[in-house]
This record gives C-alpha cells, structure tokens and sequence, in this order.
C-alpha cells in the first residue's frame, strides 16, 4: 500500500509518533516490562492497546521487523507479562483497510 498523505494518514502518524514516546519514556510501565524482556523500544509503535478488566493487551510493532503483543496483569504485578511474536508477513494478511494504513505508517516511520 502507498501512501498519500490522507488525513487517516496523518492521525495515524499522530498517535503512532505519539505511542512511540511513551515507549521510549523510562518511567513507563510498559516501557520498563519491554526493556527488561530485550526488546528494543526506539523505532517501535503501539498499533492497539485493549484495556481488560484483569490485563491490558498491548499489539507493537517492534524496529518495523515484527508485530508483539504482550499481555501485563492489572491485578498481580509480580506476575510475568506474556509475549507473543507474530512475523510482519503473518499479520498483515487479512487486515481491514483501516488497520493496512495504520501499519503502512507505522512501517514508514520505523525505517525513518
């Protein structure tokens, strides 16, 4: 998919740039768990966070490689955050239009 500079475009620019410095800011939980765990942070974007009554799911795009979602307890914070990997390829196939422009945004500004 090309961009060309729509307004989705933009917004999706905005929150994902946006999702970027909370990923990068060290007083961040979820910054705190990804570190911890090796995963690098600088050109990594949150696509989707879904808030659950006993965890937050994270979906991430990671350096423009590959899509992690983790999974961190509300209720037990000593309880080890799940982590899952899904290649690049193996996500994008079925994505709604919506979700394709947002990740072919978040692709352009990781490899920026």
């Amino acid at each position: 998919m090309k961009l060309i500079g729509s307004m989705a475009e933009r917004k999706y620019r905005e929150e994902l740039m946006a999702s970027n410095r909370v990923l990068n800011n060290s007083d961040e939980p979820l910054n705190n768990t990804l570190v911890k765990a090796g995963y690098e942070v600088k050109n990594s974007y949150v696509l989707n966070h879904i808030p659950e009554q006993c965890e937050d799911i994270y979906i991430l795009l990671i350096s423009g490689t590959f899509i992690l979602t983790v999974e961190t307890s509300k209720l037990d914070l000593t309880q080890k955050p799940l982590f899952e990997q899904t290649p690049l390829k193996q996500y994008l196939l079925g994505l709604s239009k919506r979700h394709q422009i947002q990740i072919t945004v978040a692709l352009d500004l990781a490899s920026a």
